[in-house]
């Protein structure tokens, strides 16, 4: 699974999903839908102008999301 991360230039972030190739509007069931069948969110894709700590907040939520879906045992 897939987050895509856009910011306006009027500075709205709105957040899909990416499946199967075509973006959907985001759904926190859906995502955890998802994380439960995949056991795994790829690198989020991030457009616009996001600062950098927005990016790094998102990468570093992505990062947090895959440890605790994943147990240490498995990594």
């Amino acid at each position: 699974m897939k987050l895509i991360f856009k910011k306006d230039d009027k500075s709205q972030i709105s957040v899909f999903r990416n499946v199967n190739g075509q973006e959907q509007v985001f759904s926190y069931i859906d995502m955890i839908k998802d994380l439960i069948a995949s056991k795994n969110m790829e690198e989020p894709e991030i457009s616009g102008n996001f600062a950098h700590a927005e990016v790094a907040s998102i990468k570093r939520m992505v990062e947090f999301i895959n440890k605790e879906i994943i147990p240490e045992d498995k990594a």
